[in-house]
This record gives structure tokens, C-alpha cells and sequence, in this order.
């Protein structure tokens, strides 16, 4: 097989994906996540709250008062950014996707390389505790 037809059928693979309800799932939420105008003025305000916090612990004599309220406030909004629907079903989509990806991939380098990448997971390196790698 040459190596344009292993890209090829890599490019199906690829398209296989791009059209499954979890994409159409994960577009959908990506969608939502971005066109969530509140929440996009949380992150953005979260990123602001870090970089002030930021420079404030840089001073040589940081203002406790200002750390913590700053602290506070930037706990505050990571409650509201992660609990939000619309960030919440992002984030879990993206999740899925990457786990297909990764499970796609594992199945090709086990195809690959003959081992089973999830074959060593809990490995103790006694080899008495488990019940062999090859």
C-alpha cells in the first residue's frame, strides 16, 4: 500500500468523524459557548481578574487585601464560568471528541505496533502483580 492511500483512507476516517452526531454535538456546543455573550464577558473578565492578580503577587510587597479580594473574585467567576450550560455541555463535548480521537488513535497504532497502548496502564513494574505484558 502506498503511502497517498493510507492518507486517503486517514481522510475518510477524518470525514467519518467530522459527520458523527458527537461532532454535530460538539459544533452545536462550540456554537453556543461562543454566541454566549455573558459568559464570553466572564472569561474575559476572569482573564483580566488573573492578570491583576498576577501582577499584584509580583510586587515585592503585595497587598494581602487587594490578593484575596482579587482571589475571591476570580473563584467567584470560575463557579459561574464552569457551571454555566453552555459551558458546561462544551466542555464535556470537547471531552468526548478527544477520547474518540484518542481511541482512534490507539486502535491504529495497535494495529501498528501488535501492543495494546492501554495494555501497561497500572503497570507496577513487578512483574509479579500483573498478569504480563506481552
Amino acid at each position: 500500500m502506498e503511502n497517498n492511500e493510507i492518507i486517503a483512507r486517514a481522510t475518510e476516517v477524518g470525514k467519518l468523524i467530522k459527520e458523527s452526531e458527537l461532532m454535530k454535538a460538539y459544533e452545536a456546543a462550540e456554537a453556543a459557548y461562543v454566541n454566549d455573550t455573558d459568559l464570553q464577558k466572564m472569561i474575559q473578565e476572569y482573564s483580566v481578574q488573573q492578570q491583576a492578580l498576577a501582577q499584584e503577587s509580583a510586587q515585592s510587597v503585595p497587598n494581602a487585601f487587594l490578593v484575596e479580594t482579587l482571589e475571591n473574585r476570580i473563584q467567584d467567576l470560575y463557579k459561574e464560568i464552569t457551571t454555566r450550560k453552555s459551558a458546561a455541555d462544551f466542555f464535556e463535548t470537547q471531552d468526548k471528541v478527544r477520547a474518540l480521537l484518542t481511541q482512534v488513535n490507539e486502535a491504529i497504532m495497535k494495529e501498528v505496533t501488535g501492543e495494546d497502548p492501554n495494555a501497561h496502564n497500572g503497570c507496577t513494574h513487578d512483574c509479579s502483580t500483573c498478569g504480563g505484558c506481552h
